[in-house]
């Protein structure tokens, strides 16, 4: 994607018990102005974990293809 592309996705959903208790609580603390900015800031979070989560995979998957090189 270029940095003239933008890529929109419109989400329109009820957020219950426990997700909206947290946001109430991040907005009152303020922490977050917005119910978007807590979306927002929570899919950043996430992906930061999930990209941890491949780089230790691939890091994982790695070292065992070069442990088992090493041992022929």
């Amino acid at each position: 994607m270029s940095q003239e592309e933008t890529e929109i996705v419109w989400v329109k959903c009820e957020l219950e018990g426990k997700p909206a208790r947290i946001v109430k609580e991040l907005k009152r603390r303020g922490i977050v102005k917005s119910v978007r900015e807590a979306v927002v800031q929570g899919l950043l979070t996430y992906w930061d974990q999930v990209m941890v989560r491949d780089l230790r995979e691939a890091q994982a998957r790695t070292g065992t293809r070069i442990a088992a090189k090493a041992s022929q």
